[in-house]
């Protein structure tokens, strides 16, 4: 990947002529099913724009209260651009269609978007099945209303289904997929739709500082990953497995295997949960990162492509060693 971008050929991606960038958004649009694509900084901006191309000032998205619009991006989405949430409960970060379609009938004013999240971060990535995820888009679309997918591991939920990506994709009118997470690129995100909406999603990124000029040397790292590193997702999949069910074994935490789909698992330690920061430090200590998220006593761990069997092994003795040290666990 750093040789691809070290290699890159560039141009100027403001006036359309970065060779680097053309091919990346033309090979996304490919795989996704789409029209176009627009390669930004991103996946809070792709996001952002979509929904700028759907909606306008006072406006209303409907979405499951876990969302990531929700969680991480409502400063832009109210903030910036005056929009507000109706939202929806759902299991495990997923819509139903009976609720989308009850709401839409029953409060539909001022409702002008549905945005569904593939996988859901906040719920150790959960996945929509392709039946699922349709039936919640048809529920909204039969009712005039236009669908945005945040997608930014729709990579993952790919290879846990064996669904091709342009499967879910289809599924909405606009899709945000991310390069820098599941495949690995240093940065870069990228927003798909027909020609005529990446045209005016093209002016909204430039409206909200994206415009970039020699950018085919990051681009080069996501076309790398687009590449080379879908195929591989399954490995961060069976380690995270792996690493959820020896973190089910540790006393003092709690956790259901089960539940864990993709490359994402968010566990809970027992009360006190104030114990939860002495926990992450002491694990990174030992040289694994885990990330307090989630709720109260949650912590987050996420597999990925610079994690091998024997990085797995070295988290679960530092979880064993810290349940022990900070949480009294036998």
């Amino acid at each position: 990947m750093r040789r691809a971008m070290a290699e890159a050929e560039v141009g100027d991606d403001v006036l359309r002529d970065d060779p680097t960038v053309r091919l990346l958004e033309e090979e996304t649009a490919a795989v996704l099913g789409k029209e176009a694509s627009l390669f930004v900084p991103s996946g809070c901006m792709g996001n952002e724009i979509a929904v700028a191309t759907h909606t306008r000032r006072g406006d209303s998205i409907l979405l499951h209260r876990d969302s990531h619009l929700v969680y991480t991006e409502s400063a832009a989405m109210q903030g910036l651009l005056g929009l507000a949430f109706q939202l929806l409960e759902g299991d495990r970060g997923l819509l139903r269609a009976d609720d989308v379609a009850r709401t839409l009938d029953e409060e539909r004013d001022g409702i002008r978007l549905l945005s569904l999240e593939q996988t859901n971060n906040w719920s150790s990535g959960s996945v929509y099945t392709r039946s699922d995820l349709h039936a919640v888009a048809s529920a909204a679309r039969e009712r005039g209303l236009p669908v945005h997918l945040d997608g930014a591991r729709i990579w993952n939920a790919s290879a846990a289904s064996g669904v091709a990506p342009a499967e879910f994709a289809a599924a909405a009118d606009t899709v945000m997929v991310c390069f820098s997470k599941g495949l690995g690129a240093p940065v870069g995100s990228a927003l798909a739709s027909t020609a005529a909406r990446i045209q005016e999603a093209r002016a909204v990124r430039k409206m909200l500082g994206g415009g970039m000029r020699q950018v085919g040397i990051v681009a080069a790292g996501a076309l790398h990953g687009l590449r080379h590193h879908r195929e591989r997702l399954v490995d961060d999949h069976r380690r995270a497995h792996r690493l959820a069910e020896a973190i089910a074994e540790v006393p003092g935490i709690r956790l259901d295997p089960s539940r864990i789909e993709t490359n994402i698992l968010i566990a809970e330690i027992e009360p006190p949960h104030d114990r939860l920061p002495r926990f992450v430090e002491a694990v990174g200590a030992a040289g694994v990162g885990l990330l307090a998220f989630g709720g109260p006593g949650r912590f987050r761990a996420a597999t990925h492509l610079d994690v091998d069997d024997a990085g797995i092994d070295r988290a679960v003795a530092a979880i064993r060693a810290a349940a022990r040290d900070v949480l009294g666990a036998a």
